[in-house]
């Protein structure tokens, strides 16, 4: 038999029954998965357990739901027909890996509705990181970033600390590659994205900008065309270990660099 959120066995109240994704007891700390006759979540959920908070359930014919510890529900399909824009918008769990997230050679952006990792879950990432500013930065910690040092979530820390490994080879072996980390845009700020209502993942302490003298952004610009300054190997460091670059975007914002480990695991690659 299955156990409800108090750890009884059996079904919950609402008639779905949980069980850890992974095939264990689930933890507060990451996302599980609750079945009701046996059926296997969508694959982003088991995806999303290895990251975030929040459990998988299924409720009768409604399909499956990702639900937060404070009961909020996002669903794995709203039913919607979603342009680039209404994903952004108005997510559901798979709107996540619509875009399945490029590595590798830099090339030029020039699709409008190519924005993979600009899609946020702010209820998840409110449950995973902070319900407030006062959270987030309660959960802050130090890390030395190319000899300066910034202040990172806890639990992205460990991400940040290897790229900075990285980034330090990468000044050794190149000094000039410093000129990109003189003058840092900054990383924990509660703040909007500008130009919209949305939540900044810099709010989060989640995402860098690293020297804004190099950077190129959408809006600045007459006609908004894609630009990049920023080297291969530099997005390499922070790609390797989990970070989605806004450079990858057509709303391109290179100096940016966000802590997105689900659009990296493997098992996110094919989820949906």
């Amino acid at each position: 038999m299955l156990a409800d959120d108090s750890g009884a066995p059996g079904e919950r109240a609402d008639g779905s029954a949980s069980v850890d994704a992974r095939g264990g007891t689930s933890s507060d700390a990451s996302a599980s998965s609750s079945t009701g006759a046996g059926a296997a979540p969508p694959a982003a959920f088991a995806c999303l357990a290895e990251h975030y908070a929040g459990r998988a359930i299924e409720i009768g014919g409604a399909g499956w739901s990702l639900e937060l510890p404070d009961g909020t529900r996002v669903p794995h399909d709203d039913g919607r027909t979603k342009t680039a824009a209404d994903r952004i918008a108005s997510p559901d769990v798979e709107d996540i890996f619509a875009l399945g997230y490029p590595t590798g050679p830099i090339v030029p952006v020039t699709d409008p509705e190519h924005d993979p990792g600009r899609v946020r879950l702010e209820p998840l990432f409110r449950a995973t990181y902070g319900a407030n500013a006062h959270e987030v930065s309660a959960a802050l910690v130090p890390v030395k970033l190319a000899r300066k040092t910034v202040r990172f979530h806890r639990r992205a820390a460990p991400a940040l600390e290897r790229v900075a490994a990285r980034i330090d080879a990468l000044l050794q072996a190149d000094p000039t590659l410093d000129r990109y980390f003189r003058d840092l845009g900054g990383t924990f700020a509660t703040r909007t994205i500008a130009g919209t209502d949305r939540t900044s993942a810099h709010a989060w302490g989640i995402a860098i900008d690293i020297d804004t003298s190099q950077a190129d952004y959408w809006r600045n610009g007459p006609k908004r065309v894609w630009r990049n300054r920023i080297p291969s190997v530099i997005v390499d460091a922070f790609e390797a270990e989990g970070f989605v670059w806004g450079g990858r975007w057509f709303h391109h914002d290179t100096m940016h660099f966000e802590y997105r480990p689900e659009l990296f695991d493997p098992r996110c690659r094919s989820a949906g």
